[in-house]
């Protein structure tokens, strides 16, 4: 394959610390098992004339432009940033023998599915697409370690500027470099340990998870390849802007109110807990900043007391304002000294598993107020105008599938305008909401949109607008520190944990937690040992907890009784202990 070498000089050699945007993707990156979920890909139009020699000039001048681009990461510890003064970035050219676009897209694909190495390469790749050897599009493929989707909108902007030969805005104040010094300064400093103590106060009082598929049905292992449901309508803008103006707050927040309210009536919980990404880019310095720093929102609503959509909106709005506030923040300390201190401190494995994305602000024509394109982030961003599906006037909008993506996360909302056009994907494990309830989820939430457009919509009306029922949780099903808890499930986990120790679980009634999970043992470990061991085995179990309390007894019940609480309270006890705040307890 052809190849272009553009080579880079001039510039300085820095290195430091991670910043917090960083050290929050590289983390993710490392952890997950598929470390090319975490890659950009996108698709721009290049210039026929002036040949590869003015696209390896207009690439060079962006490379040399971000120092994100010629960043290496030392994985450590500690982890730092390695910006490079000078080099090469190696440039594929690919002459198409059909459509270029569909050439161009392809080669995004097969780009972004290889894994960058942090430590030796640049973090971006780039190919040419060419027609009769002449530019037709750019391909460019990044680790989020060095983009966010915020840098994604910097880069196409400036890429059809210098397309245009429009000069380049000035940029940013700051570099990923920078940002490290900025963090360290004592006000983003407070503002770093308000965001921990508003986190703890937060995961202290809201569900494990949001969705509870039972674990009878549940894979071992689960599968993430969820197909898109794509919803849009050019109705909704104007119900959107009249419910803002009623309410006070943003499109974007009265669709993720409408969101809250439908996930809300589908599980049953009355506390719907949303993690929303924020872009991170509040302090002047850092508009238009070119680099990764955005990081989870999290963002929980109590609709207990909710009458009608406009309340529940303003809830959103409310709730919103904290939660985006504390959205900078340490990721180590977060994991380390919140998330993972309150959950064994509750016995529970926060799932992250509502994650809400605004992407409406990401320009696709620099200068052009049409925001339509034909592919989208997550995957891969191909700007161009994408003419709207016929509506059905009975919802007010369309729903249509596209392509399976790998997404690890049960349900994940991606938002991509509130322009002349609403449009939304949601990327949906079919284990939570088969095919057919998806759509109508997608249905009743246009439904739910004109709806409340016209007047404040009582919730008490929902279910006319929708036959998407509660989920049905029926014997064995319990609610136990505000999680729908299942008994077998939680039982499943003790008996991966003890093996052939006889023990039994059961569920208690208890007016603090709803239900007290106890679990009877007797073995030679001690309930500590035990409880340590259960906390270890419980993350991705969703519908199990750890027990809150356990009875040791020197002896099990003989025979069938064994499996009969009254015959494990009959027999003598030689210890009890307390599984939580902070550890098991006598």
């Amino acid at each position: 394959m052809p190849q272009l070498t553009v080579p880079f000089a001039g510039q300085s050699h820095r290195s430091g610390p991670l910043s917090f945007g960083h050290a929050n993707i590289v983390r993710s990156i490392s952890v997950d098992e598929d470390p090319t979920r975490l890659n950009l890909a996108m698709v721009f139009d290049a210039p026929a004339d002036g040949g590869l020699d003015r696209i390896a000039d207009q690439l060079r001048t962006l490379v040399e432009r971000h120092e994100a681009l010629r960043t290496t990461y030392r994985l450590g510890p500690p982890a730092t940033q390695v910006v490079a003064a000078e080099g090469e970035l190696a440039v594929a050219v690919i002459e198409a023998a059909d459509d270029p676009l569909a050439v161009a897209e392809r080669t995004a694909r097969r780009l972004r599915s290889q894994v960058f190495d942090l430590e030796h390469d640049l973090p971006v790749r780039v190919a040419v697409v060419t027609a009769g050897g002449a530019p037709r599009h750019l391909v460019w493929v990044v680790t989020h370690a060095a983009m966010d989707v915020a840098a994604c909108e910097v880069l196409h902007t400036e890429w059809a500027a210098l397309c245009a030969d429009r000069p380049l805005p000035a940029p940013a104040a700051l570099e990923p470099v920078d940002v490290v010094e900025l963090e360290r300064s004592a006000t983003i400093r407070r503002l770093g340990e308000s965001a921990l103590r508003y986190w703890e106060s937060q995961l202290r009082r809201v569900p494990q998870a949001m969705f509870t598929p039972s674990a009878r049905t549940t894979p071992a292992k689960t599968d993430w390849l969820h197909a898109g449901l794509n919803i849009r309508s050019t109705t909704v803008p104007a119900r959107l802007e009249s419910i803002a103006e009623r309410t006070g707050a943003s499109p974007s927040a009265v669709v993720l109110a409408a969101l809250a309210v439908l996930v809300g009536h589908r599980t049953g919980h009355s506390t719907v807990v949303t993690t929303s990404l924020s872009d991170n880019r509040v302090v002047r310095k850092l508009r238009g900043f070119f680099g990764s720093l955005a990081q989870d929102a999290l963002l929980p609503v109590d609709l207990s007391d909710v009458a009608g959509f406009d309340d529940a909106v303003r809830k959103v709005r409310s709730a919103g304002l904290p939660a985006y506030r504390h959205a900078w923040f340490d990721p180590t300390a977060l994991w380390q000294q919140v998330i993972n201190e309150v959950s064994g401190e509750r016995g529970i494995s926060f799932a992250r598993d509502l994650v809400f994305n605004d992407m409406s602000t990401l320009a696709t024509t620099a200068g052009s107020p049409d925001q339509s394109a034909l592919s989208r982030l997550p995957s891969v961003w191909i700007p161009g105008h994408q003419p709207a599906p016929d509506e059905d006037p009975g919802i007010g909008g369309s729903v249509s599938w596209l392509p399976k993506e790998d997404i690890p996360c049960r349900f994940f909302v991606c938002l991509y305008r509130l322009d002349e056009e609403f449009e939304l994907t949601l990327w949906v494990d079919p284990q939570i909401l088969p095919k057919d309830e998806a759509e109508e989820f997608g249905r009743a939430l246009l439904r739910l949109l004109r709806a409340a457009g016209d007047a404040d919509l009582p919730l008490g009306e929902l279910k006319s607008l929708t036959t998407l029922e509660p989920v049905a949780r029926g014997e064995g099903w319990y609610v136990s520190d505000r999680s729908q808890v299942e008994l077998d499930a939680v039982r499943e986990l003790l008996a991966d944990v003890l093996g052939e120790v006889p023990h039994l679980v059961t569920a208690v009634p208890d007016e603090e937690l709803g239900h007290r999970i106890v679990c009877h043992l007797a073995g030679p470990d001690s309930p500590a040992t035990v409880h340590e061991r259960t906390l270890a085995a419980l993350p991705g179990r969703v519908t199990a907890i750890a027990p809150h309390h356990y009875v040791v007894h020197d002896d099990a019940p003989a025979g069938p009784a064994a499996a009969e609480a009254d015959a494990w309270a009959a027999l003598p006890v030689r210890a009890q202990a307390d599984g939580r705040d902070g550890g098991v307890r006598a």
